[in-house]
């Protein structure tokens, strides 16, 4: 009974632990799943350098501070910090490459992860000047200056002593450098003067497939054909597969004291030791094309630790995969539409922007002329009654103009009861063209005279005129709705499809393709689209109430007109 009690205890205090919180005074996290079998690392390793990046698709950078001062790594234990260096944040553009360092990744564990925590105005940066390379590591040349020699980030502060690499401002994980047969770096490391083991590793894109890319004392690593070779005092051994060209390859070697090389973190080739002692090493002398990433050690890595720099390292990488946000305040529990209104990008904003006052000005146009209609169908009415009332007075009259002239005017000069109405002002256009011809042939003392079918003609025209312009007045602004009908759709997908170009330019210059890097940014580039239907739905549907209301309200007038020239006819004609 105990036992089942503490069973209980423990299940409701599980999601209590999983909720902590490193320091509340950071206000986001995202966690950082280090998938080590997905990445086919078979045993664990230790010390071991991984690249996160970050981009618009896998990283608010609205929440975080413009110069990524308050990025902070936390260990699975949400305990204890962890080592790690920024080689690039750029806020603008929306791209980060952050060097991590593991105290150890566990081959079995696919559920193995860090906290990536965010959002303190306050902090202090924390990136680690050598960021956490273990002793072993003798340098590391990340390759992103714009000019000059290239940096060692380990802090051991090694530098070319021979040789020049171009720099190249795009490379696999932030600048690299150009190399051209002849050129090359060399380099003195006095710890391999006695080295206990060898590493040297680096991403290399060749632009002709032959060329040598290491020499340290008899080693050499080179290209025949785009096969790599590994050479030592007249052996040599081959890899099975040729690297492809203008395509980015892994290539390691490691001693210790048989020599391995590795092709894309899996062996290709090996020779027998025994280990030499050389300070003096030689890179890409011989080689035509890009390299970027040179690491070199005293040490020799594991064939798991080498996977893993390839799995976090490569483009498409499996180890490394970004989870969702988390929130200290009430935006953690927030909804997928807000977590997607965050990711949207500022052209998407602006396609948004554009959309809603699309939208506001569609509505005011549907509820004015609604409102417009309604009055005008009210007022046609109470007109209508009254020409019928007026026509079969006239039927009683004598046939005389001045009681003829006088019901016309009767109910011609009621315009502020009928102001409303198109029908009043047709039928005011009417009598006023008959009031015309009376003056013209009649005589008000007298019988009233016939008007001619030229007369007849003519009014008619004048009443066809009035209909036209009562017909611009019921369309006048529904061109408005057309625009957000036909313009919204159309204003979304641009948006959209600038919003998708903007994620996959991003993600190609970070490196990073999995699906947590990718669906952030296309899911709010489709907030575009949405803006855009949005407008045009509702528009629609107004559109065409509208216009069924207008066409009433036109076969209206078009059968008053037809009814008023058939009682002139009857009453007047000859």
């Amino acid at each position: 009974m105990n036992r089942f009690v503490v069973l209980i205890a423990l299940a409701l205090l599980a999601p209590l632990s999983a909720q902590a919180w490193w320091n509340a005074d950071w206000s986001a996290r995202k966690k950082v799943v280090l998938n080590a079998p997905a990445a086919g690392i078979a045993a664990d390793v230790t010390a071991v350098p991984v690249l996160v990046r970050l981009s618009t698709g896998n990283f608010d950078f609205f929440a975080a501070r413009q110069d990524g001062a308050d990025l902070r790594f936390v260990a699975q234990d949400d305990k204890t910090p962890l080592k790690f260096q920024i080689e690039r944040y750029d806020n603008l553009n929306e791209l980060a490459v952050v060097w991590v360092h593991l105290p150890r990744l566990a081959a079995g564990d696919a559920a193995q992860h860090i906290w990536l925590y965010y959002g303190n105005e306050k902090s202090l940066a924390a990136t680690d000047a050598n960021g956490g390379y273990d002793a072993a590591q003798l340098l590391v040349y990340h390759l992103g200056e714009a000019q000059g020699p290239p940096q060692d980030a380990t802090g051991n502060n090694h530098v070319p002593v021979k040789g020049e690499a171009r720099a190249v401002l795009v490379g696999l994980i932030g600048g690299a450098a150009r190399l051209t047969t002849g050129t090359g770096l060399e380099l003195s490391l006095p710890a391999l003067q006695s080295p206990s083991g060898f590493t040297f590793s680096a991403w290399v894109r060749p632009v002709e497939l032959d060329g040598e890319l290491l020499a340290w004392g008899d080693l050499r690593v080179s290209l025949s054909g785009g096969l790599p070779l590994l050479s030592l005092k007249g052996a040599t051994a081959r890899g099975a597969a040729p690297l492809g060209k203008d395509a980015w390859h892994h290539v390691a070697v490691t001693a210790g004291p048989d020599y391995q090389l590795y092709l894309d973190g899996k062996p290709a080739a090996t020779l027998p030791g025994p280990l030499q002692a050389q300070p003096l090493l030689r890179i890409g002398g011989g080689l035509s094309g890009d390299i970027d990433e040179i690491q070199v050690a005293s040490a020799a890595r594991s064939a798991s630790w080498l996977t893993a720099q390839v799995a976090s390292q490569a483009q498409a990488g499996a180890l490394v995969q970004i989870g969702a946000d988390e929130r200290t305040d009430a935006t953690q529990s927030t909804s997928y539409l807000a977590v997607t209104m965050r990711n949207v990008t500022i052209d998407g904003w602006v396609v948004v922007i554009v959309c809603m006052l699309m939208f506001v000005v569609a509505l005011w146009v549907m509820f004015a002329k609604a409102f417009l209609l309604g009055r005008v169908s009210r007022s046609n009415a109470l007109f209508a009654q009254a020409f019928g009332n007026m026509t079969r007075g006239l039927a009683e009259l004598d046939d005389d103009l001045a009681s003829h002239a006088g019901s016309l005017d009767l109910l011609a000069q009621k315009g502020d009861d009928f102001r409303h109405s198109p029908l009043y002002r047709i039928y005011h256009v009417g009598v006023t063209e008959l009031k015309h011809r009376f003056d013209a042939t009649g005589d008000s003392a007298g019988a009233m005279p016939t008007i001619s079918a030229r007369s007849m003609n003519a009014i008619r025209a004048s009443l066809d005129a009035q209909l036209t312009r009562e017909g611009q007045r019921l369309n006048k602004a529904m061109v408005l709705l057309t625009i957000a009908i036909s313009g919204g759709p159309f204003l979304g997908l641009l948006g959209t499809v600038v919003g998708v170009m903007i994620t996959f330019a991003a993600i190609a210059a970070a490196g990073d393709v999995n699906v947590n890097a990718i669906a952030p940014g296309i899911a709010a580039a489709l907030v575009a689209t949405v803006a855009g239907l949005g407008v045009a739905i509702p528009a629609l549907f107004g559109y065409n109430y509208l216009m069924t209301r207008i066409k009433d309200i036109s076969a209206d007038m078009h059968v008053f007109v037809d009814e008023f020239v058939t009682r002139m006819a009857e009453n007047y004609g000859g």
